[in-house]
């Protein structure tokens, strides 16, 4: 893997965080299907935008630039790859409780954990 095919997986990935983030932030409550909703969930939910917007912007900030070092663009695709980790043992679960709506974040959560975990761990060849 070459050092701009690192940066572009990890850019990519910090992109859609960003995109998702912001879905959730402005509306937490068209993502969901529930039927009952808390002050508890809507603040959940905003918290994890929150940091789906960190964790993107960061990586775009991290990967953008001739100056970007390998090292840095390996550092965003760790902590996007623990945070997927997270996401994903969270998300199994809700699939161990019969939570359906666990399929589609179990899912996101896998592909960025494989990608990001990919650009982590290749070194970096001219």
């Amino acid at each position: 893997m070459t050092e701009t095919n690192q940066r572009r997986i990890v850019a990519a990935l910090a992109a859609m965080r960003v995109a998702i983030g912001a879905a959730f932030a402005l509306a937490p409550h068209r993502l969901d299907k529930r039927k009952v909703r808390s002050r508890a969930d809507t603040l959940m939910t905003r918290s994890f935008a929150v940091r789906e917007m960190t964790l993107g912007v960061g990586g775009l900030i991290g990967t953008m630039g001739a100056g970007t070092s390998p090292s840095t663009v390996r550092m965003w695709a760790g902590l996007g790859a623990l945070t997927d980790s997270g996401d994903l043992a969270a998300s199994l679960v809700g699939l161990s409780k019969d939570e359906p709506s666990a399929w589609v974040p179990a899912l996101i959560a896998t592909a960025g954990l494989v990608a990001e975990g990919w650009a982590f761990l290749t070194p970096v060849r001219g």
